[in-house]
């Protein structure tokens, strides 16, 4: 959320650049640039952790930094010094949707980091000590971050919103998940996902469409073929009424807030209506919840609203970190937020301000060919249409009043709601319980998630 960046005049909705597929059946996305010669890379999987098997919950994370870990030929040492010697950076990042290889490197090196990217993605090592390091790593990782209240906060969030469904699932797994993995199952996992017609590869920056497919084919010519695995994600039901769930930790005076309830899918015609009345709801710095929330009471310096989307219906969330001492005053204040959003909708001088700021902002989401890229694979990944994206400045200025606030009666709800916080739990569950609406509280310590 930003409010201090304003383009003279928005950005049109412009076409994108070459989309082609290998003979192989790899998608190949380009957005040129010769601004500065650097050039982005990004090796995409259409799957990710919604994949992960029950019980091993962080399978498709180990798998997919496994693939960072070298080759039959290469150790991991060996991959390192090759990208340090290409002054490139190679990261890994797994959603529930989808999992990331993202490289960046000056334009005379990118042959071969295409080649190095290839021998990774088609000879992956899968060694045994490599997959035992990354899983004690991971659990590291996870004991480190529960020092961080915001991610034990959403991660909570996540387990209380959606209960059994995949997108509860978290993409870390945890401790126990994580030990229960073995190389077979990396195997079968890289063996089922990485193959040819589940891959984008998105290149942006100084490279023309010539130059990039002579280097792909050769970098990738051994990709295994094969069709994507099939998607067949449940539709989403949560639990009925307002739940509280206290994430438990001793000493807190501050605490970590997230309100959630179904929100909408990509595919939803209502998705441009959501948009928009969910930024004038909570997605800038003027509009209904911060001004309440933070300019009026100077309870949270951070409060937004944020409208996920997915294959299925994700979450619409409420963050906010008030003190321990006005946290039931904050929540009790969005919930009522909550109510008149969802009831009464927003007003014709909010619907004006938010489409403003959504179509002139929009030129900072597309100044850079690395961001032009972005919405393209996220399109290739959900199977949208291109129209979905580039008609962004359209679809944002079509929408209405009526409409605005009719998509936020037919998919929000203000009466089924998780309300989870990272607080010390005594002080406050008296008053929780007593919120508007309440059915439940419970109470987890912190170091069970």
């Amino acid at each position: 959320m930003t409010t201090s960046r304003r383009p003279t005049a928005p950005a049109p909705d412009a076409p994108w650049g070459p989309r082609w597929t290998t003979d192989a059946g790899m998608t190949v996305l380009l957005e040129e640039s010769h601004a500065i010669p650097l050039v982005d890379v990004e090796v995409v999987l259409k799957t990710g952790a919604l994949f992960d098997p029950q019980g091993k919950e962080g399978l498709g994370r180990l798998a997919a930094r496994l693939l960072r870990m070298g080759t039959k030929r290469l150790k991991a040492e060996d991959v390192d010094e090759a990208i340090d010697s290409m002054g490139a950076a190679l990261s890994v990042d797994v959603a529930h949707s989808m999992v990331r290889l993202h490289a960046s490197v000056i334009r005379r090196s990118l042959p071969d980091l295409l080649e190095l990217l290839g021998q990774l993605v088609c000879t992956p090592a899968l060694r045994a000590t490599d997959l035992g390091l990354v899983q004690r790593e991971t659990i590291a990782d996870l004991l480190s971050q529960r020092d961080n209240d915001r991610w034990l906060a959403s991660r909570g969030l996540r387990s209380h919103l959606f209960g059994e469904h995949p997108y509860a699932r978290p993409t870390f797994g945890n401790a126990e998940t994580i030990q229960r993995v073995s190389r077979g199952d990396v195997a079968d996992f890289l063996g089922t996902h990485v193959v040819a017609e589940n891959i984008v590869l998105g290149v942006a920056g100084d490279v023309t469409e010539g130059e990039l497919r002579a280097m792909v084919d050769r970098a990738f010519a051994k990709v295994p073929r094969g069709r994507a695995p099939e998607v067949t994600l449940p539709v989403p039901v949560i639990a009925k009424g307002r739940r509280v769930l206290v994430v438990d930790k001793p000493e807190r005076t501050q605490t970590q807030i997230f309100l959630g309830t179904l929100g909408t899918r990509l595919a939803d015609p209502v998705f441009y209506p959501l948009v928009v009345a969910n930024t004038a709801f909570g997605g800038t710095f003027t509009s209904r919840l911060v001004r309440e929330v933070r300019s009026e009471r100077g309870w949270s310096y951070a409060a937004n609203a944020r409208l996920g989307a997915d294959r299925q219906r994700e979450a619409w969330s409420l963050y906010t970190h008030p003190s321990a001492e006005n946290a039931v005053d904050c929540i009790a204040l969005e919930l009522s937020l909550i109510e008149k959003f969802v009831e009464e909708g927003i007003s014709a001088p909010e619907l004006s301000n938010a489409r403003d700021y959504l179509v002139k902002s929009h030129a900072f989401d597309r100044d850079t060919a690395a961001k032009r890229l972005e919405p393209r694979l996220d399109a290739e990944v959900q199977s949208m249409p291109a129209e979905f994206y580039t008609h962004f400045v359209t679809s944002v200025g079509a929408v209405t009043l009526p409409r605005a606030n009719e998509a936020v009666r037919a998919r929000l709800s203000h009466e089924d709601l998780s309300i989870v916080l990272v607080a010390t739990a005594a002080p406050l569950l008296d008053r929780l319980q007593r919120l508007p609406g309440v059915r439940e509280v419970s109470v987890v310590p912190f170091d069970s998630l």
